[in-house]
Protein backbone atom coordinates (compact mmCIF):
# COMPACT_ATOMS: atom_id res chain seq x y z
CA UNK A 1 0.00 0.00 0.00
CA UNK A 2 2.69 2.86 0.86
CA UNK A 3 4.71 1.63 -2.95
CA UNK A 4 1.28 2.71 -4.26
CA UNK A 5 0.92 5.70 -2.39
CA UNK A 6 4.55 6.39 -2.88
CA UNK A 7 3.91 6.37 -6.60
CA UNK A 8 1.04 8.31 -7.00
CA UNK A 9 3.08 10.88 -4.99
CA UNK A 10 5.62 10.76 -7.87
CA UNK A 11 3.13 10.86 -10.28
CA UNK A 12 1.33 13.92 -8.95
CA UNK A 13 4.30 15.60 -8.52
CA UNK A 14 5.49 15.06 -12.15
CA UNK A 15 2.28 16.49 -13.41
CA UNK A 16 2.60 19.58 -11.33
CA UNK A 17 6.37 20.25 -12.64
CA UNK A 18 5.43 22.82 -14.87
CA UNK A 19 3.01 25.03 -12.82
CA UNK A 20 5.46 25.11 -9.94
CA UNK A 21 7.65 26.17 -12.32
CA UNK A 22 5.53 28.85 -14.10
CA UNK A 23 4.97 30.24 -10.90
CA UNK A 24 8.21 30.47 -9.67
CA UNK A 25 9.13 32.78 -12.80
CA UNK A 26 5.83 34.52 -13.25
CA UNK A 27 4.87 34.99 -9.65
CA UNK A 28 0.84 35.26 -9.00
CA UNK A 29 -0.53 38.85 -9.66
CA UNK A 30 -1.26 40.73 -6.61
CA UNK A 31 -3.34 43.94 -8.16
CA UNK A 32 -4.93 43.55 -11.98
CA UNK A 33 -2.66 44.94 -14.85
CA UNK A 34 -2.42 45.16 -18.54
CA UNK A 35 -1.38 46.56 -21.42
CA UNK A 36 -3.98 48.01 -23.96
CA UNK A 37 -5.94 46.75 -25.54
CA UNK A 38 -6.07 44.35 -22.81
CA UNK A 39 -9.42 44.80 -20.54
CA UNK A 40 -7.52 45.98 -17.31
CA UNK A 41 -5.55 48.26 -19.30
CA UNK A 42 -6.04 51.46 -16.97
CA UNK A 43 -7.40 50.14 -14.01
CA UNK A 44 -4.84 49.70 -12.14
CA UNK A 45 -2.23 52.42 -10.65
CA UNK A 46 -4.61 53.99 -8.19
CA UNK A 47 -7.23 56.59 -9.21
CA UNK A 48 -6.62 55.89 -12.75
CA UNK A 49 -8.87 57.22 -15.64
CA UNK A 50 -10.67 53.92 -15.74
CA UNK A 51 -11.40 53.18 -12.11
CA UNK A 52 -13.72 54.47 -9.41
CA UNK A 53 -15.42 57.40 -9.52
CA UNK A 54 -13.18 59.15 -11.92
CA UNK A 55 -13.92 56.73 -14.71
CA UNK A 56 -15.45 58.40 -17.82
CA UNK A 57 -19.09 58.95 -18.31
CA UNK A 58 -20.13 57.40 -21.14
CA UNK A 59 -17.75 53.99 -19.48
CA UNK A 60 -19.88 54.18 -16.57
CA UNK A 61 -23.42 54.26 -18.41
CA UNK A 62 -22.38 51.71 -20.59
CA UNK A 63 -21.59 49.02 -17.61
CA UNK A 64 -24.60 50.17 -16.00
CA UNK A 65 -26.43 49.01 -19.08
CA UNK A 66 -24.57 45.71 -19.67
CA UNK A 67 -25.26 44.81 -16.03
CA UNK A 68 -29.02 45.52 -16.17
CA UNK A 69 -29.71 44.29 -19.88
CA UNK A 70 -27.40 40.82 -19.68
CA UNK A 71 -26.24 42.39 -23.54
CA UNK A 72 -22.36 44.17 -24.62
CA UNK A 73 -23.97 47.26 -26.56
CA UNK A 74 -23.16 47.65 -29.94
CA UNK A 75 -23.22 51.23 -31.84
CA UNK A 76 -26.14 51.47 -34.12
CA UNK A 77 -27.28 47.87 -32.93
CA UNK A 78 -30.69 48.86 -32.36
CA UNK A 79 -32.60 45.26 -32.83
CA UNK A 80 -29.87 44.23 -30.28
CA UNK A 81 -30.60 46.57 -27.49
CA UNK A 82 -34.83 46.25 -28.19
CA UNK A 83 -34.41 42.31 -28.07
CA UNK A 84 -32.32 42.92 -24.64
CA UNK A 85 -34.63 45.24 -22.95
CA UNK A 86 -37.66 43.25 -24.18
CA UNK A 87 -36.25 40.22 -22.39
CA UNK A 88 -34.97 41.85 -19.35
CA UNK A 89 -38.07 43.82 -18.68
CA UNK A 90 -42.38 42.57 -17.82
CA UNK A 91 -44.86 45.23 -18.87
CA UNK A 92 -48.18 44.58 -17.02
CA UNK A 93 -50.91 47.12 -17.20
CA UNK A 94 -52.63 48.06 -13.12
CA UNK A 95 -55.18 50.32 -12.69
CA UNK A 96 -55.23 51.94 -15.94
CA UNK A 97 -51.00 52.34 -15.97
CA UNK A 98 -48.41 49.81 -17.14
CA UNK A 99 -46.16 48.67 -14.92
CA UNK A 100 -42.39 47.61 -15.66
CA UNK A 101 -40.42 44.59 -14.05
CA UNK A 102 -36.76 44.11 -14.02
CA UNK A 103 -36.21 39.95 -14.25
CA UNK A 104 -32.02 39.81 -13.22
CA UNK A 105 -29.99 37.76 -15.46
CA UNK A 106 -26.43 36.30 -14.74
CA UNK A 107 -23.88 38.25 -16.59
CA UNK A 108 -24.76 38.34 -20.32
CA UNK A 109 -27.45 35.25 -20.45
CA UNK A 110 -29.16 37.68 -23.34
CA UNK A 111 -27.39 37.85 -26.56
CA UNK A 112 -29.14 39.09 -29.29
CA UNK A 113 -26.67 40.56 -31.24
CA UNK A 114 -27.33 38.74 -34.44
CA UNK A 115 -31.15 39.75 -34.36
CA UNK A 116 -32.05 35.53 -33.29
CA UNK A 117 -35.32 35.00 -30.91
CA UNK A 118 -37.97 32.22 -31.23
CA UNK A 119 -38.87 31.24 -34.17
CA UNK A 120 -40.21 28.28 -36.15
CA UNK A 121 -41.11 25.35 -33.78
CA UNK A 122 -40.36 27.01 -30.36
CA UNK A 123 -42.55 30.15 -31.66
CA UNK A 124 -45.03 27.94 -32.60
CA UNK A 125 -45.52 25.52 -28.99
CA UNK A 126 -45.00 29.12 -27.33
CA UNK A 127 -47.78 30.95 -28.40
CA UNK A 128 -49.50 27.72 -27.98
CA UNK A 129 -48.22 27.34 -24.44
CA UNK A 130 -48.99 30.99 -24.05
CA UNK A 131 -52.87 30.64 -24.74
CA UNK A 132 -53.40 27.65 -22.74
CA UNK A 133 -51.81 29.46 -19.42
CA UNK A 134 -54.20 32.34 -20.30
CA UNK A 135 -56.86 30.12 -20.59
CA UNK A 136 -56.19 27.71 -17.58
CA UNK A 137 -54.75 30.39 -14.73
CA UNK A 138 -58.54 31.55 -14.40
CA UNK A 139 -59.90 27.77 -14.48
CA UNK A 140 -57.66 26.71 -12.13
CA UNK A 141 -58.26 29.80 -9.62
CA UNK A 142 -61.75 28.80 -9.94
CA UNK A 143 -61.84 25.11 -9.08
CA UNK A 144 -63.76 24.37 -5.72
CA UNK A 145 -63.61 21.01 -3.93
CA UNK A 146 -67.07 18.84 -4.03
CA UNK A 147 -65.26 16.70 -1.08
CA UNK A 148 -66.50 17.26 2.41
CA UNK A 149 -63.27 16.33 4.18
CA UNK A 150 -60.86 18.46 1.80
CA UNK A 151 -58.13 19.92 4.09
CA UNK A 152 -58.30 23.34 2.50
CA UNK A 153 -55.02 24.79 3.63
CA UNK A 154 -53.60 21.52 1.19
CA UNK A 155 -55.68 22.91 -1.50
CA UNK A 156 -54.67 26.13 -1.56
CA UNK A 157 -51.05 25.16 -1.34
CA UNK A 158 -52.09 22.50 -4.26
CA UNK A 159 -53.81 25.12 -6.56
CA UNK A 160 -50.19 27.14 -5.92
CA UNK A 161 -47.97 23.99 -6.72
CA UNK A 162 -50.23 23.46 -10.36
CA UNK A 163 -50.05 27.36 -11.13
CA UNK A 164 -46.20 27.66 -10.47
CA UNK A 165 -45.35 24.99 -12.14
CA UNK A 166 -47.52 25.51 -15.30
CA UNK A 167 -46.46 29.52 -15.52
CA UNK A 168 -42.39 28.00 -14.91
CA UNK A 169 -43.51 25.85 -17.50
CA UNK A 170 -44.31 28.22 -20.82
CA UNK A 171 -41.70 30.85 -19.30
CA UNK A 172 -39.00 27.72 -20.11
CA UNK A 173 -40.69 27.22 -23.47
CA UNK A 174 -40.03 30.90 -24.37
CA UNK A 175 -36.50 30.84 -23.16
CA UNK A 176 -34.40 32.83 -25.65
CA UNK A 177 -31.54 30.57 -26.72
CA UNK A 178 -34.10 27.54 -26.92
CA UNK A 179 -35.86 25.74 -24.14
CA UNK A 180 -33.94 23.20 -21.85
CA UNK A 181 -35.54 19.99 -22.78
CA UNK A 182 -34.50 18.47 -19.50
CA UNK A 183 -36.30 21.42 -17.65
CA UNK A 184 -39.57 21.14 -20.35
CA UNK A 185 -39.47 17.17 -19.41
CA UNK A 186 -38.77 17.47 -15.55
CA UNK A 187 -42.37 19.72 -15.34
CA UNK A 188 -44.12 17.58 -18.06
CA UNK A 189 -43.28 14.87 -15.14
CA UNK A 190 -44.13 16.68 -12.10
CA UNK A 191 -47.51 17.76 -13.61
CA UNK A 192 -49.00 14.64 -15.23
CA UNK A 193 -46.85 11.44 -13.86
CA UNK A 194 -46.35 9.72 -10.61
CA UNK A 195 -42.92 11.15 -9.81
CA UNK A 196 -42.44 7.80 -7.40
CA UNK A 197 -43.02 5.09 -10.53
CA UNK A 198 -39.70 5.63 -12.00
CA UNK A 199 -41.44 6.81 -15.38
CA UNK A 200 -40.15 9.90 -17.00
CA UNK A 201 -41.65 12.06 -19.57
CA UNK A 202 -41.45 11.85 -22.81
CA UNK A 203 -43.54 9.61 -24.13
CA UNK A 204 -47.08 10.74 -22.34
CA UNK A 205 -48.66 7.58 -20.54
CA UNK A 206 -51.96 9.29 -20.91
CA UNK A 207 -54.25 11.98 -21.76
CA UNK A 208 -57.16 10.84 -20.12
CA UNK A 209 -58.15 13.62 -17.15
CA UNK A 210 -59.49 10.70 -14.71
CA UNK A 211 -55.85 8.57 -15.35
CA UNK A 212 -53.30 11.45 -15.25
CA UNK A 213 -51.14 11.24 -12.18
CA UNK A 214 -48.18 14.36 -11.04
CA UNK A 215 -49.99 17.37 -8.97
CA UNK A 216 -53.15 17.78 -11.26
CA UNK A 217 -53.82 14.51 -10.44
CA UNK A 218 -53.55 14.66 -6.63
CA UNK A 219 -55.60 18.28 -7.35
CA UNK A 220 -58.36 15.99 -9.19
CA UNK A 221 -58.41 13.85 -6.26
CA UNK A 222 -58.35 16.27 -3.59
CA UNK A 223 -61.22 17.97 -5.17
CA UNK A 224 -63.23 15.33 -5.84
CA UNK A 225 -63.51 15.82 -9.49
CA UNK A 226 -63.64 12.17 -10.75
CA UNK A 227 -65.99 12.02 -13.89
CA UNK A 228 -65.85 8.39 -14.20
CA UNK A 229 -67.64 7.65 -10.81
CA UNK A 230 -69.15 11.64 -9.95
CA UNK A 231 -69.14 10.95 -6.41
CA UNK A 232 -69.65 14.37 -5.40
CA UNK A 233 -71.16 15.87 -8.46
CA UNK A 234 -74.79 17.08 -7.19
CA UNK A 235 -75.79 19.60 -9.52
CA UNK A 236 -75.14 21.76 -12.66
CA UNK A 237 -72.90 23.81 -10.87
CA UNK A 238 -70.64 20.90 -9.31
CA UNK A 239 -70.51 19.57 -13.09
CA UNK A 240 -69.42 22.69 -14.63
CA UNK A 241 -66.73 22.39 -11.57
CA UNK A 242 -65.94 19.15 -12.99
CA UNK A 243 -65.83 20.07 -16.41
CA UNK A 244 -63.70 23.26 -15.66
CA UNK A 245 -60.78 20.67 -14.38
CA UNK A 246 -61.26 18.42 -17.40
CA UNK A 247 -60.46 21.22 -20.05
CA UNK A 248 -57.42 22.13 -17.74
CA UNK A 249 -56.22 18.69 -18.11
CA UNK A 250 -56.40 18.96 -21.82
CA UNK A 251 -54.96 22.36 -22.28
CA UNK A 252 -52.03 20.77 -20.61
CA UNK A 253 -51.94 17.22 -21.55
CA UNK A 254 -52.38 18.79 -25.61
CA UNK A 255 -49.42 21.13 -25.17
CA UNK A 256 -47.44 17.84 -23.42
CA UNK A 257 -48.30 16.19 -26.84
CA UNK A 258 -46.84 19.28 -29.19
CA UNK A 259 -43.79 19.16 -27.21
CA UNK A 260 -43.22 15.20 -27.62
CA UNK A 261 -44.18 15.98 -31.65
CA UNK A 262 -41.56 19.08 -32.10
CA UNK A 263 -38.64 17.16 -29.87
CA UNK A 264 -36.57 16.95 -33.01
CA UNK A 265 -36.43 20.51 -33.43
CA UNK A 266 -34.72 21.30 -29.38
CA UNK A 267 -31.91 20.31 -27.80
CA UNK A 268 -28.27 21.62 -28.48
CA UNK A 269 -27.59 18.82 -30.83
CA UNK A 270 -30.88 18.43 -32.38
CA UNK A 271 -30.52 17.38 -35.55
CA UNK A 272 -33.26 20.16 -37.21
CA UNK A 273 -32.32 23.24 -35.24
CA UNK A 274 -34.00 26.27 -36.68
CA UNK A 275 -31.88 29.59 -37.26
CA UNK A 276 -33.50 32.09 -35.42
CA UNK A 277 -32.44 29.97 -32.32
CA UNK A 278 -29.17 29.23 -33.89
CA UNK A 279 -27.93 32.71 -33.94
CA UNK A 280 -28.63 33.22 -30.32
CA UNK A 281 -25.92 30.70 -29.60
CA UNK A 282 -23.73 31.87 -32.45
CA UNK A 283 -24.19 35.00 -30.97
CA UNK A 284 -23.19 33.65 -27.17
CA UNK A 285 -19.96 31.68 -28.68
CA UNK A 286 -19.20 34.56 -30.42
CA UNK A 287 -18.68 36.95 -27.01
CA UNK A 288 -16.86 33.55 -25.58
CA UNK A 289 -14.10 33.67 -27.74
CA UNK A 290 -13.31 37.67 -27.55
CA UNK A 291 -12.90 36.73 -24.07
CA UNK A 292 -11.04 33.73 -24.87
CA UNK A 293 -8.62 36.66 -27.01
CA UNK A 294 -8.78 38.88 -23.70
CA UNK A 295 -7.79 35.86 -21.87
CA UNK A 296 -4.40 35.12 -24.13
CA UNK A 297 -3.71 38.31 -24.20
CA UNK A 298 -3.75 39.23 -20.03
CA UNK A 299 -1.77 35.82 -20.04
CA UNK A 300 0.55 36.76 -22.28
CA UNK A 301 1.17 40.05 -20.32
CA UNK A 302 1.66 38.32 -16.97
CA UNK A 303 4.93 36.51 -18.43
CA UNK A 304 6.12 40.07 -19.36
CA UNK A 305 5.06 39.42 -23.43
CA UNK A 306 3.30 42.78 -23.75
CA UNK A 307 1.93 44.63 -27.21
CA UNK A 308 5.12 46.08 -28.23
CA UNK A 309 6.61 42.40 -27.98
CA UNK A 310 3.56 40.62 -29.88
CA UNK A 311 3.51 42.76 -32.04
CA UNK A 312 6.73 42.09 -33.15
CA UNK A 313 6.70 38.28 -32.36
CA UNK A 314 7.22 36.28 -35.97
CA UNK A 315 5.01 32.97 -35.86
CA UNK A 316 6.17 30.18 -38.45
CA UNK A 317 4.26 27.47 -39.53
CA UNK A 318 5.14 24.25 -40.87
CA UNK A 319 5.13 23.48 -44.92
CA UNK A 320 2.14 21.08 -45.04
CA UNK A 321 -0.27 22.92 -42.96
CA UNK A 322 0.22 25.71 -45.74
CA UNK A 323 -0.24 28.39 -43.35
CA UNK A 324 1.52 31.87 -43.99
CA UNK A 325 3.98 33.49 -41.39
CA UNK A 326 1.58 35.99 -39.02
CA UNK A 327 2.67 38.35 -36.00
CA UNK A 328 1.30 37.18 -32.70
CA UNK A 329 -0.61 40.35 -32.55
CA UNK A 330 -1.72 40.52 -35.70
CA UNK A 331 -3.15 37.13 -35.31
CA UNK A 332 -4.77 38.08 -31.87
CA UNK A 333 -6.40 41.03 -33.37
CA UNK A 334 -7.87 39.43 -36.68
CA UNK A 335 -9.51 36.37 -34.14
CA UNK A 336 -11.30 39.29 -32.28
CA UNK A 337 -11.92 41.66 -34.47
CA UNK A 338 -13.63 39.01 -36.77
CA UNK A 339 -15.46 37.85 -33.68
CA UNK A 340 -16.69 40.97 -32.05
CA UNK A 341 -17.45 42.95 -35.68
CA UNK A 342 -16.48 40.88 -39.06
CA UNK A 343 -18.15 37.73 -38.08
CA UNK A 344 -21.83 39.47 -36.72
CA UNK A 345 -21.85 41.73 -39.38
CA UNK A 346 -21.49 38.67 -42.19
CA UNK A 347 -24.14 36.79 -40.49
CA UNK A 348 -26.91 39.84 -39.98
CA UNK A 349 -26.43 41.37 -43.85
CA UNK A 350 -26.16 37.85 -45.51
CA UNK A 351 -27.93 35.35 -43.80
CA UNK A 352 -27.53 31.49 -44.42
CA UNK A 353 -25.06 31.80 -47.42
CA UNK A 354 -23.21 33.90 -45.66
CA UNK A 355 -22.78 31.38 -43.01
CA UNK A 356 -22.20 28.92 -44.83
CA UNK A 357 -19.54 30.67 -47.36
CA UNK A 358 -17.98 33.71 -45.55
CA UNK A 359 -18.26 32.94 -42.05
CA UNK A 360 -17.69 29.57 -41.36
CA UNK A 361 -14.47 28.77 -43.83
CA UNK A 362 -12.91 32.03 -41.95
CA UNK A 363 -13.31 30.35 -38.50
CA UNK A 364 -11.99 27.14 -40.04
CA UNK A 365 -9.08 29.30 -41.02
CA UNK A 366 -8.70 30.89 -37.69
CA UNK A 367 -8.70 27.49 -35.73
CA UNK A 368 -5.58 26.23 -38.36
CA UNK A 369 -3.62 29.29 -37.47
CA UNK A 370 -4.28 28.58 -33.21
CA UNK A 371 -4.66 24.68 -33.49
CA UNK A 372 -0.64 25.02 -35.24
CA UNK A 373 0.78 27.35 -32.92
CA UNK A 374 4.62 26.00 -32.22
CA UNK A 375 4.49 23.88 -28.83
CA UNK A 376 7.76 23.93 -27.55
CA UNK A 377 10.97 26.31 -29.01
CA UNK A 378 12.31 26.02 -31.68
CA UNK A 379 15.05 27.52 -34.38
CA UNK A 380 12.20 27.61 -36.51
CA UNK A 381 10.33 29.89 -34.21
CA UNK A 382 12.49 31.44 -31.43
CA UNK A 383 9.89 32.75 -29.11
CA UNK A 384 9.90 34.42 -25.68
CA UNK A 385 10.17 31.97 -23.13
CA UNK A 386 6.64 33.01 -21.43
CA UNK A 387 5.19 31.75 -24.41
CA UNK A 388 5.25 28.01 -23.73
CA UNK A 389 4.83 28.61 -20.05
CA UNK A 390 1.59 26.75 -18.72
CA UNK A 391 -0.57 29.31 -18.42
CA UNK A 392 -0.19 30.80 -22.19
CA UNK A 393 -0.28 27.06 -23.45
CA UNK A 394 -3.57 26.29 -21.27
CA UNK A 395 -4.86 29.93 -22.53
CA UNK A 396 -4.26 29.57 -25.93
CA UNK A 397 -5.64 25.71 -25.74
CA UNK A 398 -8.87 27.64 -24.28
CA UNK A 399 -9.01 29.62 -27.56
CA UNK A 400 -8.68 27.01 -29.93
CA UNK A 401 -11.87 24.87 -28.22
CA UNK A 402 -13.66 27.62 -28.48
CA UNK A 403 -13.61 28.32 -32.04
CA UNK A 404 -14.05 24.79 -32.53
CA UNK A 405 -16.74 25.21 -30.65
CA UNK A 406 -17.93 27.95 -32.91
CA UNK A 407 -17.38 26.05 -36.21
CA UNK A 408 -19.72 22.83 -34.86
CA UNK A 409 -22.42 25.21 -34.35
CA UNK A 410 -22.17 27.04 -37.56
CA UNK A 411 -21.50 24.16 -39.90
CA UNK A 412 -24.81 22.75 -40.37
CA UNK A 413 -26.17 26.53 -41.05
CA UNK A 414 -26.61 25.44 -44.92
CA UNK A 415 -28.14 27.22 -47.87
CA UNK A 416 -29.46 25.67 -50.87
CA UNK A 417 -29.01 27.90 -54.05
CA UNK A 418 -30.17 26.31 -57.16
CA UNK A 419 -30.05 27.91 -60.42
CA UNK A 420 -32.19 28.53 -63.56
CA UNK A 421 -32.26 25.97 -65.72
CA UNK A 422 -29.96 26.50 -68.94
CA UNK A 423 -30.22 23.43 -71.07
CA UNK A 424 -27.56 24.71 -73.38
CA UNK A 425 -24.90 23.51 -71.57
CA UNK A 426 -24.09 19.79 -71.66
CA UNK A 427 -24.26 17.38 -68.99
CA UNK A 428 -21.16 17.97 -66.40
CA UNK A 429 -19.78 17.78 -62.70
CA UNK A 430 -18.27 20.76 -61.61
CA UNK A 431 -17.87 20.06 -57.83
CA UNK A 432 -19.03 18.29 -54.42
CA UNK A 433 -18.23 20.24 -51.36
CA UNK A 434 -15.62 18.68 -49.32
CA UNK A 435 -16.10 17.35 -45.28
CA UNK A 436 -14.69 18.75 -42.38
CA UNK A 437 -14.37 16.23 -40.00
CA UNK A 438 -13.58 19.26 -37.15
CA UNK A 439 -17.49 20.26 -37.89
CA UNK A 440 -19.07 16.92 -36.93
CA UNK A 441 -20.17 17.37 -33.33
CA UNK A 442 -18.65 14.33 -31.08
CA UNK A 443 -20.12 10.63 -31.94
CA UNK A 444 -22.08 12.21 -34.84
CA UNK A 445 -22.15 10.42 -38.05
CA UNK A 446 -21.61 12.03 -41.37
CA UNK A 447 -24.96 11.39 -42.91
CA UNK A 448 -26.07 14.02 -40.99
CA UNK A 449 -24.22 16.27 -43.25
CA UNK A 450 -25.33 16.70 -46.47
CA UNK A 451 -22.73 17.07 -49.69
CA UNK A 452 -23.52 18.98 -52.33
CA UNK A 453 -22.45 17.89 -55.76
CA UNK A 454 -22.76 21.26 -58.45
CA UNK A 455 -22.81 20.52 -62.37
CA UNK A 456 -25.35 20.24 -65.26
CA UNK A 457 -28.05 18.41 -66.26
CA UNK A 458 -28.60 16.39 -64.01
CA UNK A 459 -31.97 14.27 -64.31
CA UNK A 460 -34.33 12.86 -61.38
CA UNK A 461 -33.05 10.04 -59.38
CA UNK A 462 -29.59 9.52 -60.40
CA UNK A 463 -27.21 7.25 -59.36
CA UNK A 464 -23.63 9.24 -57.54
CA UNK A 465 -20.54 6.96 -57.17
CA UNK A 466 -17.59 7.79 -54.65
CA UNK A 467 -14.84 5.69 -55.73
CA UNK A 468 -11.05 5.54 -55.13
CA UNK A 469 -8.78 2.88 -53.22
CA UNK A 470 -11.35 2.50 -50.53
CA UNK A 471 -14.78 3.80 -52.01
CA UNK A 472 -17.38 5.14 -49.70
CA UNK A 473 -20.52 3.95 -49.32
CA UNK A 474 -23.31 6.51 -50.65
CA UNK A 475 -26.51 6.89 -48.93
CA UNK A 476 -29.48 8.43 -50.25
CA UNK A 477 -29.20 10.99 -53.46
CA UNK A 478 -31.73 13.94 -53.46
CA UNK A 479 -32.36 16.12 -56.54
CA UNK A 480 -32.54 19.37 -55.96
CA UNK A 481 -32.01 21.14 -59.66
CA UNK A 482 -30.49 20.36 -63.05
CA UNK A 483 -27.27 21.81 -60.99
CA UNK A 484 -27.31 20.39 -57.61
CA UNK A 485 -27.68 17.28 -56.21
CA UNK A 486 -27.89 16.29 -52.50
CA UNK A 487 -25.59 13.08 -51.09
CA UNK A 488 -26.39 11.60 -48.12
CA UNK A 489 -23.28 9.25 -46.87
CA UNK A 490 -23.78 6.15 -44.76
CA UNK A 491 -20.59 6.46 -42.81
CA UNK A 492 -17.75 8.81 -41.74
CA UNK A 493 -14.34 7.68 -44.17
CA UNK A 494 -11.28 8.83 -43.50
CA UNK A 495 -9.18 11.95 -44.63
CA UNK A 496 -8.38 11.86 -48.12
CA UNK A 497 -9.64 12.74 -51.82
CA UNK A 498 -12.17 10.75 -53.82
CA UNK A 499 -13.23 10.47 -57.60
CA UNK A 500 -17.27 11.44 -57.75
CA UNK A 501 -19.39 9.96 -60.60
CA UNK A 502 -22.73 10.43 -61.71
CA UNK A 503 -25.06 8.74 -63.85
CA UNK A 504 -28.35 10.10 -64.97
CA UNK A 505 -31.13 7.37 -65.60
CA UNK A 506 -31.24 7.56 -69.24
CA UNK A 507 -28.11 6.14 -70.00
CA UNK A 508 -26.35 9.36 -71.32
CA UNK A 509 -23.16 8.27 -71.54
CA UNK A 510 -23.21 5.24 -70.41
CA UNK A 511 -20.79 5.39 -67.63
CA UNK A 512 -22.09 8.47 -66.21
CA UNK A 513 -19.35 11.31 -65.81
CA UNK A 514 -16.34 11.57 -63.69
CA UNK A 515 -15.24 14.31 -61.42
CA UNK A 516 -11.31 12.68 -60.54
CA UNK A 517 -10.36 14.12 -56.96
CA UNK A 518 -13.31 16.20 -56.99
CA UNK A 519 -14.60 15.03 -53.49
CA UNK A 520 -11.73 15.49 -50.33
CA UNK A 521 -12.56 14.65 -46.18
CA UNK A 522 -10.58 16.92 -44.39
CA UNK A 523 -9.28 17.58 -40.78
Amino acid sequence: MAGILLKGIRAAAKIAKNPLADLAAYPILTEEVGYPPSPLAGRSGGGGAGSGSNAPLGQIVSKAVNDILGWKMKAGDTKGFLGALTQSFTLTEVEGHVVSKWKPTSAYAIQTDLAGGITGAQASIYSRGKEALDQSLPLLDGLYTLDPETDMEDLVALKAVVKSQLTELVNELGFLSGPRVARVNQYFTLLLTDSDSGLSFPPLQTADPDQIEGTLGNLRDVLGLNFTTQDFVNSVADEQNLSNFRILADYVTSLAQSWINNLPFFGLDAPKPFYGTQLVLLSRQLSVVTESVDEVRFTLDSVFVGPAERQATKLNFPIASGLKAIFLEDLLSWIYNFSAEEGPRLIQDGGKFAVQNAFTPVVRELLSFVANLPKTPSAANPLPAGFFSPRVRLAISDLADQLQALVSLAAPIQHEITSEPDFALPFQVDSATPIFLSSLPPGSTVNSIPVQVRGNGFLATPTVQILGPKPIAVGPVFFRSDRLLIVKLTAVPALGTWDITVKNPDGQPPSGLTLKAGFSVRP
